[in-house]
């Protein structure tokens, strides 16, 4: 990381100091809104997705844990539903709002999300991410639409709340990102 970490305050050369919302922060805002059993269910998911991604397990594993897949989905499945519900928790857990934008790419309650650490400061949003096996296109290496998509999230994030969509994001890539390695994001606002 390029940086000085301050407790829950990150001071960048490129940046002022911005809030981090740490895991700690993370925790109290979902005991707060009853949320731990659903981030731990999200963490339980992205645990999963890693495992099989790397598992050279024989079908009579892979057909057991299939099944007790299948039991939580059923479970989950008959439960009440709500359009957007992830979104509203994500905003509660970062403490951003029912705007969030926080979603597969970034979001905690998320399967897919990399480990993630996020900081905040006015229009200004960084993050750190780091990609796994889940992740690969390449090998060895982050499939690039996940860098893509991490940037319109955090793009979002940057725009504090205000409901939009991207009309047109360009990415150059300069060199493939490897996995297991820490990636930095910054996004900020220039004009809208």
């Amino acid at each position: 990381m390029t940086g000085v970490e301050h407790g829950t305050r990150v001071a960048t050369p490129e940046s002022p100091l911005l809030h981090a919302v740490d895991d700690a922060e993370i925790a109290d805002r979902a005991a707060e809104h009853g949320l731990v059993a659903r981030l731990a269910f999200a963490s339980a998911l992205r645990a999963n997705l890693e495992a099989f991604a790397i598992s050279t397990a024989g079908d009579d594993v892979v057909a057991k844990a299939s099944s007790l897949l299948r039991e939580a989905h059923a479970l989950l499945a008959h439960s009440p539903q709500a359009a957007s519900h992830v979104r509203t928790s994500e905003g509660a857990l970062t403490g951003l709002g029912r705007l969030s934008e926080l979603g597969p790419f970034t979001g905690r309650l998320h399967a897919i999300t990399p480990l993630f650490r996020l900081y905040l400061g006015g229009d200004r949003t960084e993050a750190f991410a780091t990609y796994s096996a889940r992740h690969e296109g390449a090998p060895g290496l982050v499939q690039g639409g996940f860098i893509a998509a991490t940037f319109d999230e955090l793009l979002g994030v940057s725009q504090a709340g205000i409901m939009r969509v991207t009309a047109n994001l360009q990415i150059s890539y300069r060199a493939p990102a490897p996995l297991f390695r820490e990636v930095r994001y910054s996004c900020w606002l220039e004009r809208i």
